[in-house]
């Protein structure tokens, strides 16, 4: 049974910002080789961001030809957070999680649930979320299928472990072995599966804790945290080592 290497890197973009400062990080990005990048925050259309495609930025810099993008709300519900913000559809315009890989996918995309209002107000103070997704892609790795996902859960207590736990879910029902990245908004592992790195990526340029994970039922056989140019946050980047079924 032959072998063969998955890099993966998940990172929050912060919707690049600063702007000034992003294609400097797209660069090291692919200074960095991976096979597939799983981003939170980043934009499709928006007027904010310049109407760029954040995705397809990563995507053509790293030289991956396979790349998808689900929005979970409108970037204009951060402006105007009363706006009742609907689920969207995989590669509409708005703010939300993505995935670029260098091998075929099949999309699959889900949105999660909250036991809160989106937004509620509490006296004069608006205590906003939004709507959370998780982006997943079944890749050919050779003869060998493996499942990625790219997710960015509430920083609500107890909500965020709940949206997990749905996410988890959602991925044991697509062929494993799986990978899960994203922004946790947690600051420990509250998996099922192990973290593949431990170490602070929040805040980007002092960081103090973990909020970036990548979880998998799949060893490392490399796990480092790497600052860009731009997000304020860090990166996080593993190497597994899948088992080819086809030898």
């Amino acid at each position: 049974m032959s072998r063969a290497d998955l890099t993966v890197l998940t990172l929050n973009l912060q919707q690049g910002k600063p702007p000034e400062q992003f294609a400097a990080g797209l660069a090291e990005i692919a200074a960095l080789r991976p096979d597939v990048v799983l981003v939170q925050e980043a934009d499709r259309g928006s007027l904010l961001s310049g109407r760029v495609d954040h995705t397809g930025l990563v995507a053509a810099a790293c030289g991956l030809e396979h790349w998808q993008f689900l929005p979970g709300r409108s970037t204009w519900a951060t402006v105007l957070p009363f706006l009742n913000p609907r689920r969207k559809d995989v590669g509409e315009n708005g703010t939300g999680v993505g995935i670029a890989s260098r091998y075929p996918a099949t999309w699959h995309a889900h949105h999660l649930e909250t036991k809160r209002p989106l937004p509620r107000r509490r006296g004069f103070h608006v205590d906003m979320d939004q709507p959370r997704q998780v982006l997943a892609a079944t890749l050919a790795v050779g003869d060998t299928t493996v499942t990625v996902a790219s997710t960015h859960l509430s920083w609500h207590e107890g909500v965020g472990e709940d949206q997990l736990r749905q996410v988890e879910d959602f991925l044991q029902t697509l062929p494993g072995p799986r990978i899960l990245g994203g922004d946790f908004n947690q600051r420990t592992n509250v998996s099922i599966w192990p973290s593949l790195c431990t170490g602070p990526t929040y805040p980007a340029h002092r960081p103090r804790f973990q909020l970036d994970y990548l979880v998998s039922d799949l060893p490392a056989i490399r796990a480092e945290i790497h600052r860009f140019s731009f997000s304020d946050h860090r990166g996080v980047l593993a190497t597994v080592s899948i088992a080819d079924e086809g030898q």
